[in-house]
């Protein structure tokens, strides 16, 4: 074999190889906080030698620390970064003030969400009514196909994106009333896309939300913006302007973002070549 045939599959190592180590910290949740090195091995299908160089690698950038009883956690690192989210990210400066702008006394909380993935994440909470109760807190990540933060995004997503959630998702998909068969879904997806929002009210019925999407180019969405409100006390006057300011929330953010400009950033210096 030569070098130029070796080089695809020396790629495709250190790819496999990258993957593994950040899918590390995937482990960590609620009900397994500290993993030790064995559980580690197990999980990965690695060698112990490959494995404590994972766990060394992300030890040295404090992405994990070490624990009680031969254990590892997430590090402190993690803190700094989601601080720095919050001073810098450029979606959260554009959004936050917009959102703070809309004061009508039907909106009972604010949701910002972001996906990688197939999953969705909320970045940002803001609850106004002390009585209102959700379940996208900040942190929280939930599935693609469940609540309007969510669904919004993946109606947006490209074809080849979309087709390809649908092939290993199928199951979910039909059990969420989205449609039992691919043409049925993508019908589901126009058809919200075309609406422009998603009124969602199945994943917490306490409460009625409607999300409307964000874009940081023309074409592409990169999260959602989600109005949510008490079903109790929403009538469908409420509803409809919650929707109409959902909807031109999202709007106004989608424009800061594309107008946003890197290079007069000084927290967000523009890339460059390396050499």
């Amino acid at each position: 074999m030569t070098a130029i045939e070796r080089q695809p599959d020396e790629a495709a190592r250190k790819e496999s190889s990258t993957r593994k180590l950040l899918h590390i910290l995937d482990f960590f949740d609620d009900s397994h906080p500290a993993w030790t090195v064995e559980m580690l091995m197990r999980e990965l299908g690695t060698t112990r030698p490959t494995t404590y160089r994972y766990v060394k690698a992300l030890c040295d950038c404090g992405l994990l620390a070490p624990g009680a009883g031969g254990t590892y956690v997430l590090g402190p690192r993690i803190i700094q970064l989601d601080r720095q989210m919050q001073v810098s990210s450029p979606l959260l400066k554009v959004a936050i003030p917009i959102l703070a702008e809309d004061t009508s006394p039907v909106i009972g909380s604010t949701v910002i969400s972001c996906f990688y993935g197939e999953q969705v994440l909320s970045i940002y909470v803001d609850k106004r009514d002390p009585d209102i109760v959700i379940r996208m807190e900040r942190g929280e990540a939930f599935p693609l196909i469940d609540g309007a933060p969510s669904l919004i995004i993946l109606a947006h997503l490209p074809p080849y994106q979309m087709k390809k959630f649908y092939n290993s998702n199928a199951a979910g998909i039909a059990e969420a009333s989205l449609g039992a068969s691919f043409e049925e879904f993508r019908k589901a997806m126009r058809a919200m896309r075309k609406a422009g929002y998603c009124v969602g009210y199945r994943l917490n019925p306490l409460v009625k939300g409607v999300a409307a999407p964000i874009f940081h180019d023309a074409s592409s969405v990169s999260a959602s913006v989600c109005y949510v409100r008490r079903a109790d006390i929403t009538s469908d006057e409420d509803l409809n302007e919650l929707t109409a300011l959902t909807v031109r929330a999202a709007k106004q953010i989608s424009e800061k973002l594309r107008q946003f400009d890197p290079s007069a950033n000084k927290g967000l210096p523009t890339p460059r070549m390396s050499g």
